[in-house]
């Protein structure tokens, strides 16, 4: 429900303006009212956004508004933060406190989603027990479901076709440290490196921008846990998995209807990089 402190509001318009659902007009008192609240997809913008604090939404139930402090860093400061990240490879034997994950993820919820759906969930994997037999499930199906064709020619040849040279050149060299560590027994800790703590994003299966949805929520928690002091890395590996075989999906219980889609291993990074590393030029179009 939609309420109008009338003596706050000055009639300026800016709420309808940000509807993006074009629910809001203005009545004959030039006061703002809702034509069609059911079509609401609750993203909240109308109360955000009044500069005299008169819009009030009771329909709520996930929380309620609070004020934004104002934001002083630098756009310098931004963007040397996102140049410094980088995937952490080494962790500490160091567990991360529940509570510091919590903010992560309350990062990872203030992202955008596709209508404002906010269908996405997170599992948060620090049971060191469960993270062995879980690196055991993904070591399995990457290696007997992919990795190990690259062993032949033909097997080659055939990825070649399917995913073209660049993606088999990548591959290649996955298969290359995979079959020199599993010579060598030395495989544990190949797949999420020791680390304290797996977050894993996942949504509805059949919607289109859920993939984007978990992505950008898990973007947010990594940007939030440089100036944390954490370390994070993307853990490509079990998503790869995942999306091969239900397996883990399974294992971590996961609905049918649901489909990982992301996943980072969190922790106190070892080593602090003490310089930006250079990137590749990328091609970009400007029309």
């Amino acid at each position: 429900m939609l309420e109008v402190n009338t003596a706050k509001c000055t009639g300026c318009g800016i709420c309808i303006e940000e509807c993006r659902s074009g629910l809001l007009v203005l009545n004959e008192d030039k006061i703002p009212q809702a034509k069609d609240l059911k079509s609401c997809n609750l993203c909240g913008h109308c109360v955000a956004i009044c500069p005299t604090g008169a819009l009030v939404r009771n329909d709520f139930t996930f929380g309620s508004f609070k004020e934004l402090p104002g934001i002083t860093i630098t756009p310098e400061i931004v963007r040397d933060l996102l140049l410094s990240r980088r995937s952490t490879g080494i962790f500490k034997e160091r567990p991360v406190p529940r509570e510091m994950i919590e903010q992560l993820i309350t990062a990872g919820t203030h992202a955008g989603t596709a209508t404002n759906a906010q269908f996405e969930s997170f599992i948060v994997i620090q049971d060191k027990k469960v993270l062995s037999d879980l690196e055991d499930i993904v070591l399995d199906i990457l290696w007997n479901s992919m990795l190990k064709y690259l062993g032949s020619a033909a097997g080659r040849q055939f990825l070649r076709m399917l995913a073209g040279p660049d993606t088999l050149q990548q591959l290649a060299q996955y298969y290359e440290d995979f079959r020199r560590k599993k010579q060598a027994n030395e495989l544990r800790g190949a797949i999420f490196r020791n680390t304290p703590a797996v977050v894993v994003a996942y949504g509805l299966r059949k919607n289109p921008l859920t993939a984007t949805n978990c992505a950008l929520a898990l973007r947010n928690m990594e940007i939030l846990a440089l100036p944390m002091g954490l370390g994070t890395c993307w853990a490509g590996f079990l998503i790869a998995a995942a999306s091969r075989k239900k397996t883990v999906a399974r294992f971590l219980k996961i609905p049918d209807t649901q489909n990982i889609y992301g996943a980072i291993m969190v922790g106190f990074p070892k080593h602090v990089y003490k310089k930006m590393i250079p990137r590749k030029e990328r091609a970009v179009r400007w029309i």
